[in-house]
């Protein structure tokens, strides 16, 4: 088994250090690390390298790719076995390994701040909707699972995966170390998206508002 992990990066350059040193831990170790430096800051880039218990192929686009962009440029470029995650994501010993095993097309560490999606998953949903958020993220999830529940497509949970999001907060840490200035940008940017949502599916997901 060859796991292959990716990673998008914008801002949160200090947290791959520690991401990286949770997979020095991990059982097997991956195959490869991909990362997309949509950040574009090489000097704090290569200092959070130095952690990293494999070689990184590091991806450096003309211009900064939103989040769906991202995980369809992994799906595209990544053989399986993949795993795409946040960079506030600390794996577990187990986390690669019980992903791995678990027999779905889709299959959730902790959501999607943490999946291993396989090619069947691809040939059964599509790719990520990036119309639905344009250089953003959170929407793009709900679309894609309301896809996948009109399919014949399986998601389901890797049990037991000790994996922990947001450094034990459960909650994205990109938006909260942007300037005032971003921080107004990305609820702009959710409440687009969020429209974008609504006109695809006519309504939000239940137990959204």
């Amino acid at each position: 088994m060859s796991v292959r992990v990716c990673v998008p990066v914008l801002r949160r350059y200090d947290l791959l250090a520690k991401l990286f040193r949770s997979l020095h831990a991990s059982v097997p170790a991956p195959g490869a690390i991909y990362i997309i430096d949509n950040g574009k800051n090489a000097a704090r880039l290569n200092a959070a390298l130095i952690e990293s218990p494999v070689r990184c192929l590091v991806k450096v686009p003309e211009r900064s790719m939103g989040v769906a962009e991202s995980w369809n440029w992994f799906i595209a470029n990544v053989p399986e076995e993949r795993i795409i995650a946040n960079d506030d994501i600390v794996f577990g010993a187990e986390t690669l390994r019980r992903m791995a095993e678990t027999p779905a097309d889709l299959v959730f560490g902790y959501g999607f701040s943490c999946f291993l999606i396989r090619d069947s998953c691809i040939e059964k949903v599509g790719m990520f909707d990036e119309a639905i958020s344009p250089g953003y993220a959170y929407w793009e999830d709900l679309d894609y699972m309301e896809r996948v529940k009109g399919s014949t497509a399986v998601a389901a949970n890797a049990p037991e995966s000790g994996v922990v999001h947001g450094d034990g907060t459960d909650g994205s840490q990109t938006w909260r170390a942007g300037t005032a200035e971003e921080q107004r940008e990305h609820w702009r940017r959710y409440d687009i998206a969020k429209a974008n949502y609504i006109r695809k599916w006519g309504q939000l997901p239940e137990g959204c508002r």
